[in-house]
């Protein structure tokens, strides 16, 4: 696979990874929006172009939309219920609910890469297709 298409791939997935954290997790001060949602975005922007970069025949194959919406649901299934947990629990500004809340988006998104382009995709259309 062309070096650029597995940068766009990784960089799609970066930008719903932090449209759907951003959303969920919630920020300490109205101040750091920018920072999460950036930071959000350029952790998940490795980590997807790592997964993609150890996967490559996963994104060349057919299969990207279904890939890419697998990848948005088990992320928002994943984090959102971690992340509202969390805050339920601990609160949104102690530094132990800030560290929960990220663990449940690391979570989510180490869920959702998996489930899209990990196997997780594979084995669910081998055996329910």
């Amino acid at each position: 696979m062309r070096q650029r298409t597995m940068l766009a791939w990784a960089f799609l997935v970066s930008l719903w990874t932090a449209i759907v954290s951003g959303a969920a997790v919630y920020e300490p001060a109205v101040d750091l929006v920018p920072v999460y949602a950036v930071s959000f975005q350029l952790v998940a922007f490795g980590a997807a172009y790592w997964t993609i970069r150890r996967n490559e025949a996963t994104v060349e194959e057919a299969h990207r939309p279904g890939r890419m919406l697998m990848f948005i649901l088990a992320l928002f299934v994943a984090t959102v219920p971690l992340v509202t947990i969390a805050n339920a629990l601990l609160g949104h500004t102690s530094p132990l609910a800030i560290v929960a809340q990220l663990l449940g988006f690391l979570i989510g998104l180490a869920v959702g890469l998996y489930v899209a382009y990990g196997g997780g995709f594979d084995y669910a259309w081998e055996h329910y297709t």
